[in-house]
């Protein structure tokens, strides 16, 4: 068991790599299993279908780029200083996601309709965290509707405007005009 979830853990990284740097169209199974020195058929006893390797990398992708950016985030002064690192963070590590969201809408709609809410609803819980802190600091307006510019700036600052902000856990309504709206807020 601990070789089959080392294996997991070892396919998923290498897969998300290659995903990140090739696009997820033009990476085969062969090539995963060969950069893994694994065979085609082991993937397949490990992973049901390319699907879930795919949604399985993503999660991965989604859960390193947040590490990285708790780290960064840790050597704010404050929680606006925080927003900016980040900001800064994630326009230096955004190398591959256009293409991989492009191949995610075109080729994988399922993986899509089903991984990219998860990782959505992560962000926007943690931008509302950091809201609420700027609130409690005083550096926020404390009458802001945290729902509302959580999802605003989770699509705006974060890129992940391939999500539809209005989600059936919320009635906010986000367009193109209350986008700067949240912006002046800071």
């Amino acid at each position: 068991f601990f070789m089959a979830t080392n294996n997991r853990e070892r396919i998923v990284s290498v897969a998300q790599e290659m995903f990140l740097a090739r696009g997820i169209r033009s990476v085969r199974m062969d090539d995963i299993a060969h950069a893994c020195g694994v065979s085609k058929r082991t993937l397949y006893e490990i992973f049901n279908d390319r699907e879930e390797l795919i949604g399985e990398s993503l999660l991965h992708h989604a859960s390193q780029i947040h590490n990285r950016s708790q780290e960064v985030t840790a050597q704010a002064e404050n929680v606006l200083h925080a927003f900016w690192l980040e900001a800064m963070h994630r326009s230096k590590n955004l190398s591959g996601v256009s293409t991989l969201s492009e191949d995610l809408r075109r080729y994988y709609p399922k993986v899509m309709e089903n991984i990219m809410p998860q990782i959505h609803e992560a962000v926007v819980h943690h931008t509302r965290e950091k809201l609420s802190i700027g609130m409690e600091d005083g550096l926020i307006l404390s009458n802001l509707d945290l729902d509302f510019f959580s999802r605003a700036l989770t699509n705006y600052v974060y890129g992940l405007g391939v999500i539809e902000a209005n989600t059936a856990t919320t009635d906010v309504v986000i367009t193109s005009q209350t986008v700067p709206t949240a912006i002046l807020i800071f």
